[in-house]
């Protein structure tokens, strides 16, 4: 195989793919509305409809589909393989109420960054984001955070295949100023998020450890602009946020 060349995929898994992804969209559809939506003929996506079925993936509730309670299972199982998961999980809570906002859990997943886990205060705000969504790690304190400790070509390999697309005013576009901003990121030990995906939302995160500096995750709490100010994260966020990643890293050693 050419060096440029793009491994061959499977169009019957892609379609399958496609089918799962519109269910998760939009909760149910039809038919005729996942026919319409994926340009496909009626009876050809009848019987990747069946197929699925059978499999287990998808359930048919009167005329529409929906995906099925299998993957609460598969979500445990996943969960229950990544190692910290609860030390995270515990610290996160932990954060969110020391902090009275919103904390995060998140990983790494080939280019995107992913969110394990959440905890929130009664006094956070609400998030567009779910547990399970893949978002840019540019536009994030979360995934910024990651890449700072990542080798370099790692850090080309992820902006080659993602690009720096510009998701509000404040997101870094600019290759050299992304990667200076890395630099400041590993000098401070820790990832701002201004506003960069979400107007108005400020986040603060870091990065969980291994003592060979192999990357494992990040944490971070997340608020409005006006509550969320440099010296409220100098003065009381960073230390409780690298306090609980300094646990999760403890933890991590005997897991």
């Amino acid at each position: 195989m050419n060096g440029d060349d793009k491994p061959r995929t499977i169009r019957a898994v892609e379609r399958a793919s496609r089918i799962i992804q519109a269910l998760e969209d939009e909760g149910q559809l039809t038919l005729t509305e996942i026919s319409n939506r994926l340009d496909v003929s009626k009876s050809t996506v009848h019987t990747y409809l069946h197929t699925l079925s059978q499999e287990g993936f998808i359930a048919k509730h009167n005329d529409s589909y929906r995906l099925s309670l299998r993957y609460l299972s598969l979500s445990e199982q996943v969960k229950n393989r990544i190692d910290i998961y609860e030390a995270a999980q515990y610290e996160i809570d932990v954060l969110a109420e020391k902090t009275n906002e919103r904390a995060q859990f998140a990983k790494l997943e080939e280019n995107s960054v992913i969110y394990i886990y959440r905890s929130k205060s009664e006094n956070a705000i609400p998030t567009t984001l779910s547990i399970g969504q893949y978002v840019y790690p540019h536009s994030t304190a979360a995934g910024k955070s990651m890449l700072a400790y990542l080798p370099d070509h790692r850090v080309d390999e992820i902006i080659e295949a993602n690009g720096l697309p510009k998701q509000t005013e404040n997101t870094i576009t600019d290759v050299d100023e992304f990667k200076a901003d890395l630099r400041r990121v590993r000098e401070l030990g820790y990832a701002i998020g201004d506003g960069e995906r979400l107007r108005g939302i400020r986040c603060i995160a870091t990065p969980i450890q291994t003592d060979s500096g192999r990357v494992l995750g990040s944490i971070g709490v997340s608020g409005p602009s006006r509550r969320m100010s440099d010296e409220r994260i100098e003065s009381e966020l960073r230390d409780l946020l690298l306090q609980s990643a300094n646990v999760i890293e403890v933890n991590a050693k005997f897991s």
